[in-house]
């Protein structure tokens, strides 16, 4: 990436008012808190989002460790150099990668990631991440699809697989995915089979990220793909999956991996390698969705990415909300910039904390 004689980076703490709690194999999130950043030069202005999680177990890479990381290290040295430093977390360089990115294209400085896309709008997909029990996760499914969801995404973990997603299959017409964020080992080999068994669109992430052999094993007694998320970072991630015949499908998240051009890149190598690319979600603000969206563009992706609206997800939103057509499908940002800049009054409102980097 070419220097950008950086004029200023400001820090933006926001809490984002959940309608339900997250839950997942990797914990529960009872309240959303992400970092937004601003990165001005030459009197433009980019945004960018970092929106790692509370707690570790999806990464290490928790918002809090995102914060002093962006405070104390990364917002110095982009303001010394120019340049994103690698070393800390990728969610908070991806934040800054984006805004430098979202700068340079709204300066007209710079080009978005690959040729302009075909369509302007996009179908997406939900991610269904509640407890309550079976009747609970079909209320969410059914809410989903009635909001415009083409996707079911439902969060499982060994022993609360089969019936869940049995239970959404009977309930709504589509296709449905499941996530087991990295939950099953070895031991769980029959109820995998078993789930399996049910014809899910996809299975993401079942063995732990680490364990590339595991999921080679469970892709060799599935009928249907696995999809790897947690355990892709980064280029050299992907290429020992492909070699290992670890799954058939790369679940990219923009935000996970270091930021759009980032993720474009490992999307391109999938691609190239005969994957599918399924683009992910991370409870993001309605500004680091409208990044995700972009990638959601692709001609090659398969199926819906989780890149929704994101008032299915929050009460409020630094945005002004982007709504589904009648027809499912959410617009793309306009052109001219990554994503949107938020709206003042909402992020003035949502903001917990502000540091100005120096």
């Amino acid at each position: 990436m070419t220097a950008t004689s950086v004029d200023e980076v400001v820090l933006h703490r926001v809490r984002l008012p959940l309608r339900r709690p997250h839950v997942a194999a990797h914990g529960r999130e009872e309240r959303r808190e992400v970092v937004l950043v601003s990165v001005a030069a030459g009197g433009v202005t980019g945004w960018g989002e970092c929106p790692a999680l509370s707690t570790p177990g999806y990464s290490d890479e928790t918002i809090d460790r995102a914060w002093v990381a962006l405070r104390d290290e990364l917002g110095p040295a982009l303001r010394r150099t120019g340049t994103v430093a690698g070393g800390s977390g990728p969610m908070a360089r991806g934040a800054l990668a984006d805004a430098l990115l979202d700068r340079s294209v709204r300066a007209g400085e710079a080009a978005l990631p690959g040729a302009a896309p075909p369509v302007d709008v996009v179908p997406f997909g939900s991610v269904v991440a509640v407890d309550g029990g079976v009747e609970a996760v079909v209320a969410a499914a059914r809410d989903a699809v009635a909001a415009g969801a083409a996707l079911l995404v439902v969060k499982i973990r060994p022993g609360w697989s089969t019936a869940p997603l049995a239970a959404v299959l009977d309930a709504v017409d589509g296709p449905v995915a499941v996530d087991a964020n990295g939950s099953f080992g070895a031991s769980d080999l029959d109820e995998l089979r078993r789930l399996g068994a049910l014809g899910p669109a996809f299975v993401e992430q079942p063995a732990p990220p680490a364990d590339l052999p595991l999921s080679a094993r469970f892709q060799a007694v599935l009928d249907v793909p696995i999809a790897l998320d947690e355990a892709v970072a980064d280029r050299t991630d992907l290429d020992r999956a492909v070699a290992g015949g670890a799954a058939r499908v790369l679940t990219v998240k923009p935000a996970r991996v270091g930021g759009l051009a980032a993720a474009w890149d490992l999307a391109d190598r999938a691609a190239a390698a005969g994957w599918g690319v399924h683009v992910g979600g991370m409870l993001e603000s309605g500004l680091g969705r409208a990044t995700a969206r972009r990638l959601a563009a692709r001609g090659d992706v398969i199926g819906p990415g989780l890149v929704g609206p994101t008032d299915l997800l929050f009460t409020d939103d630094v945005v002004d909300p982007v709504g589904a057509r009648a027809d499912g499908r959410i617009p793309l940002p306009p052109a001219g910039a990554l994503a949107p800049a938020p709206d003042p009054e909402r992020l003035a409102r949502l903001t917990v904390d502000r540091v100005r980097v120096t």
